[in-house]
């Protein structure tokens, strides 16, 4: 069974792609636009469902990345936070430097033959089993 990838971006036409480059690879997405709507959605998953990994653009309004990757490793420890969560920015500067212990990061513009190499991995190791190098 192949775990879909999250993808969590407030510009649809950068989920639109990123859904047509999983789907060309014969992979499943599920995407939201904004951190919160991806929290409600995902925290009421059972964890049979949980997508293989999570990409999170850093610049978005109401909860940019970082702020999502933190409340999903502090108020979700032992469920969501077992995800694998990448931060997807063009901005490295010190906010975005200091990522929380175990997320990961891919710079933008995203290089899609590693973004689809990390979803094919990711897409089929059972979450309790990842433990994937980039």
């Amino acid at each position: 069974m192949s775990r879909p990838i999250c993808i969590i971006d407030d510009d649809e036409d950068v989920r639109g792609v990123m859904c047509f480059a999983l789907e060309f690879e014969g992979l499943k997405s599920l995407t939201f636009g904004s951190g919160f709507e991806a929290e409600e959605k995902l925290s009421q998953m059972p964890e049979a469902e949980y997508p293989g990994m999570i990409l999170v653009d850093y610049m978005m309004p109401e909860m940019n990345g970082i702020e999502f990757i933190t409340r999903i490793y502090e108020k979700y420890p032992d469920t969501l936070a077992k995800i694998p969560i990448a931060l997807s920015t063009a901005r490295f500067s010190d906010e975005t430097a200091e990522l929380p212990a175990g997320a990961m990061r891919l710079e933008k513009p995203v290089d899609l033959n590693q973004f689809i190499k990390m979803a094919r991995e990711y897409s089929k190791t059972p979450i309790n089993e990842q433990n994937i190098a980039f």
